[in-house]
């Protein structure tokens, strides 16, 4: 769990850093990122539940690796949520205006790709498509994960 919580404080710090230099990620730039704090802390779970216990079973590998995902899914979440509400909050007004720039350039009308664009893009929906995409991919990860500890590497290491 620790380590969890050290993995999602320091994207958040970098997630900052970046928007303080000015190089703030836009869509799925980040992605990389969250998917290598992720194999990490679902790894190095399994390591440490293997190294108390050696005869540790392959559902509490999982288990191990899927609560410390959650957790950095969760954190990571509810950061975005007040990022967008309180460090970026033109973000998405500036997205909507840029979408409904290309949308009328492209001959629709504003007042049907306004409302449409006002309502998918808010700091709400950003987080809790990133949570849920986190919390997807974090249990992938733990199966995977779980399944090269238990299989391989629980081998290797005697």
């Amino acid at each position: 769990m620790r380590l969890a919580l050290l993995g999602v404080f320091g994207v958040m710090a970098l997630r900052l850093l970046l928007f303080k230099l000015g190089r703030s990620p836009e869509g799925t730039e980040f992605m990389l990122v969250h998917f290598l704090a992720l194999v990490t802390i679902v790894f190095f779970s399994g390591q440490r539940l293997i190294s108390q216990d050696p005869a540790t079973s392959f559902p509490d590998l999982v288990r191990e690796g899927f609560k410390g995902a959650a957790v950095y899914a969760l954190l990571f979440g509810l950061f975005l949520l007040g990022y967008y509400r309180w460090v970026e909050p033109d973000h998405f007004h500036l997205r909507v205006e840029e979408l409904v720039a290309r949308g009328t350039a492209d001959g629709q009308p504003e007042d049907v790709i306004r409302p449409r664009m006002e309502k998918f893009f808010t700091p709400f929906n950003y987080a809790s498509m990133t949570f849920f995409t986190l919390l997807i991919v974090g249990g992938f990860n733990a199966l995977a994960v779980g399944l090269i500890h238990h299989k391989v590497l629980r081998r290797i290491r005697g």
